[in-house]
């Protein structure tokens, strides 16, 4: 049950984390990982919750309320629910290292929260004159079990109470406190002398801490960050960091007012500070003392603050920075001290630790309504919206909208609550479209707002004015992008460089993302995007650059995957400028560059195949680019009608093959030769729909043509494409039953494809295709080395397409070895992956299979093969191509 409590506790993990932290001293961490989940789903399914490789709980924790009581100052209903150290009496020798080391932390925090409030009540307890019950309290706190050792500043408080209170383990304290230097002589005059103003409300500094009249939505996450970090000794200042508008002062606020309880809180908003100079004396006002007029004003405040027990929150600080060294010597000077800093920059010093943050979540597109509905992003949306028509209700039919407002702004709280302002004028759809053409309906509709956060565009003014010219000049450039940017592009489009970039990223402006790449903020992208086009020269000259870029990375692209360099590294290349790449395509069409087009696309062939689910977006931009008014050259359009033709065959379109193999066929007999791919294409879509005898008169004809071409230039070329017409009349041999004969042809297509050098690629599908014909021939061993090579070599190239196929293959081939449990798993994982993976299936295909299944069901019982299916199921696609290959290996 620890999975569950980790779960309960830390909320929703991906799996592969949980599989290394609770089973990485195991062979088979995954393996393990997904044994704990089925019997977990066996014994409390309505408690876990799978999704996708994401596992979480609907599960009351009695730790996370403890902490929830504690983050909100209720001290006495946090010290009734906490029964003692987290999870006592687990056996640690179960445990692997990380695991022991998260229970052992967790549990010290948790304790060492609960003796701060302990302390708490026993100072407010000691102050109202009760000092027999304080001391009880502090004697509790001092020897909590599972507490680390005291710091020196709770040594100080629990000396002072013990003291107090005449405890009789007053000298165990005070020898506890000699080991580690600190003394705790106080009397007992002195000691109530000094606790007796603790019982009083700190109402004065309370109070200085702004009323909002919103409630505060979501940010759990962050908060208890946030309040992880402030309970310990050594973080004293702690700065939240974030682009404007995204809500960084309303959550400093809401996790300074629980620190109330404990200490004096201050908040001050140093907008209005233009120099350092005057920060004493606001900082004075904020705590209701006054600095006497014969000292310097710096000097008098340490000496007021020195002794308090304070949490000071410096609101926008980011254009004080030069002067962030003097909050070095305040902390040094005030032990007892703690900032709490909001800034669109880092301050730089020493001391700082940083959290940044972002937008609020968004849900995903498959989530159920009524989860979505609870998503950060969509609660307040949510709630604004209610306060603008109090009739406003979320239903299905809107979510859509709601969720597309929110990735609009990117969770900008700022960009959710002005959109959502407007429902009582237009429909949230209305809201939607006019969000996606302007920032300018991002504007408070409500005179009380605060100037600054009056509009969007009020918040990216107040931004660009900061910045330099350079700076300036780069981000603007930096809008181009979409889906963002590595660093080399920035600087090949953009014209920034490390120190430049590094600044925007300092200020908040550029995010960084995953996989060494950058990206800027939906909204403050538009707002850039809007500053560039005031300047047309610079703007044409921008996406030029950005034009360029994308052809290169397309050509690249194309010579990777040509010439196996570097193919799976490339592949995700592609995949994560996706975007770029369709705004550069869309943006040629718009302007009649139909070739420029057209070459990049070409160039994209294999990734559009290999990653299918895209296959059907490369067919849209062949219908725009053939349906276009533009005049195209014949070459051109001939091989864009053919691999068109090639695209709708991939997806089972066979009609629509048909006809675009047939048009490209019609084109290239004009000039007097018909085109050799377009042949061996519409003999791959006739083998496909069952006509073998116009599909091997193709075939056959493709092969001869090809050989038929003997310039040296180009021999790599058709060697492979010898290989791949070969390959294709091995399956249709293997359609006809003449499995000797398609085995043969399937090893001459793949000394074909090898003596090519490597071009072109897909042998691991010409190994994969002779592993079949040795299953069907009954050479069981043979039939698996071919389908484990073809396997692995298909995940190193970064390929899916095919995946189904061979797993369904290796999952015949252990049937006929009698490993029905295994295969019956490998069946689970394929009816799991199906989308991911790739595949149609024909309906004669279909019936072939569950026919070659029937061994399976006549020797495993159905409960068994239930439970198998259902494991294979579970497991994501890189547990389950993992699981293939150890057992294939294994069998």
């Amino acid at each position: 049950m620890l999975l569950l409590a980790y779960l309960a506790l830390e909320g929703e993990r991906d799996r592969s984390h949980l599989a290394g932290l609770f089973f990485g001293q195991n062979q088979d961490p995954s393996g393990s990982l997904r044994t704990a989940v089925q019997r977990l789903r066996r014994a409390v399914p309505e408690v876990l919750v799978v999704e996708d490789d994401r596992l979480s709980v609907r599960l009351d924790c009695d730790a996370r309320e403890v902490l929830r009581h504690l983050d909100a100052g209720q001290h006495d209903q946090a010290l009734e629910l906490y029964m003692g150290p987290f999870l006592t009496g687990t056996r640690l020798q179960d445990l692997g290292v990380e695991l022991e080391e998260w229970m052992y932390a967790t549990r010290e925090y948790l304790a060492r929260r609960v003796r701060g409030a302990l302390l708490t009540l026993a100072e407010r307890t000691a102050g109202r004159g009760e000092i027999s019950e304080a001391g009880a309290l502090a004697e509790r706190a001092a020897w909590l079990p599972g507490a680390p050792e005291p710091e020196a500043e709770d040594y100080q408080r629990l000396g002072l109470l013990l003291t107090a209170a005449r405890s009789t383990r007053l000298g165990r304290l005070r020898q506890q406190a000699s080991d580690f230097g600190l003394s705790l002589d106080f009397t007992p005059e002195v000691a109530q002398a000094t606790l007796r103003p603790l019982g009083m409300n700190s109402s004065a500094v309370a109070s200085a801490l702004p009323q909002r009249g919103t409630s505060f939505v979501g940010r759990v996450v962050e908060r208890g960050e946030m309040q992880r970090a402030l309970v310990r000794p050594e973080v004293r200042l702690l700065t939240v960091v974030g682009p404007g508008g995204i809500g960084k002062t309303r959550l400093v606020l809401e996790v300074a007012r629980t620190w109330q309880a404990e200490r004096d809180v201050a908040f001050i908003s140093l907008e209005a500070v233009s120099a350092l100079s005057t920060l004493p004396t606001t900082i004075a006002v904020a705590i209701g003392v006054t600095l006497p007029a014969d000292q310097p004003s710096f000097e008098a405040l340490l000496a007021v603050l020195k002794t308090r027990r304070l949490l000071l929150v410096l609101d926008s600080a980011e254009h004080l920075l030069e002067g962030a060294p003097a909050l070095s010597r305040l902390l040094s000077m005030c032990p007892d001290m703690k900032l709490l800093v909001t800034s669109r920059e880092q301050l730089g010093i020493e001391e700082e630790w940083v959290l940044t943050i972002g937008g609020l979540s968004v849900p995903a597109d498959s989530i159920p309504f009524e989860n979505a509905r609870q998503v950060e992003a969509v609660d307040l949306f949510v709630q604004r919206a209610r306060r603008a028509r109090l009739d406003f209700v979320l239903t299905p039919a809107e979510l859509f909208a709601v969720v597309q407002v929110c990735r609009l702004v990117g969770g900008s709280p700022l960009g959710i609550e002005l959109a959502a302002a407007w429902v009582k004028l237009m429909p949230v759809a209305e809201i939607a479209s006019e969000v996606e053409r302007s920032l300018d309906l991002l504007q408070a509709t409500h005179r009380d707002v605060l100037e600054k956060h009056s509009s969007v565009r009020a918040v990216f003014d107040q931004t660009w004015a900061q910045l330099t010219e350079t700076e300036r000049a780069v981000l603007a450039r930096l809008s181009v992008f979409r889906g963002g940017f590595t660093r080399e592009a920035a600087a090949q489009v953009a014209g920034t460089t490390i120190v430049t970039l590094s600044a925007l990223v300092n200020k908040s402006l550029v995010r960084l993302a995953e996989h060494g790449r950058s990206d800027l903020h939906v909204l403050l992208l538009q707002f850039a995007g809007e500053e560039l086009a005031r300047q047309r020269d610079e703007e044409q000259r921008t996406m030029a650059a950005h034009g360029a870029y994308v052809f290169d990375l397309c050509q690249q692209v194309r010579s990777s995957l040509l010439y196996y360099r570097d193919e799976k590294l490339w592949l995700e290349r592609a995949e994560q400028d996706i975007d770029n790449i369709r705004v550069a395509l869309n943006r040629w069409l718009i302007q009649g560059e139909v070739e420029t087009a057209l070459q990049c696309i070409f160039a994209l062939r294999n990734f559009w195949i290999n990653r299918g689910r895209l296959v059907r977006e490369a067919r849209t931009w062949f219908a725009r680019i053939l349906s276009s008014k533009v005049e195209i050259d014949p070459s051109l359009k001939e091989q864009a009608l053919g691999m068109d033709g090639l695209m709708a065959m991939r997806i089972g379109e066979y009609e629509s093959a048909r006809q675009q193999l047939g048009a490209s066929l019609a084109l290239s007999k004009r000039r007097g030769e018909a085109n050799s791919m377009s042949l061996l294409h519409l003999g791959i879509v006739h083998l496909e729909t069952g006509d073998l005898q116009e599909a091997r008169l193709l075939l056959e004809q493709a092969i001869l043509q090809f050989r038929s071409q003997d310039n040296a230039s180009v021999d790599a070329l058709i060697l492979n494409n010898v290989g791949a017409a070969l390959n294709n009349l091995g399956n249709l041999l293997m359609l006809t039953g003449e499995f000797q004969a398609a085995l043969s042809t399937f090893e001459e297509a793949l000394r074909a494809k090898q003596a090519s050098g490597g071009t072109g690629g897909n042998i691991e599908l010409i190994l994969a295709n002779i592993g079949e014909a040795h299953l069907h021939l009954g050479h069981w061993d043979l039939a698996q080395d071919y389908l484990l090579r073809a396997i692995e070599e298909r995940l190193a190239r970064g390929y899916h397409h095919g995946l189904t196929t061979m797993l369904k293959n290796l999952a015949l081939v252990m049937i006929g070895q009698h490993h029905h449990r295994q295969a019956a798993i490998l069946l689970g994982l394929i009816e799991r992956q199906k989308q991911v993976l790739d595949t149609l299936m024909s309906p004669a295909d279909q019936a072939a299979f569950e026919q070659q299944l029937v061994p399976l069901h006549e020797s495993l019982p159905q409960t068994l093969l239930g439970e198998a299916r259902a494991q294979g199921q579970a497991m994501t696609l890189r547990e389950g191509l993992a699981y293939a290959l150890g057992v294939g290996k294994t069998s």
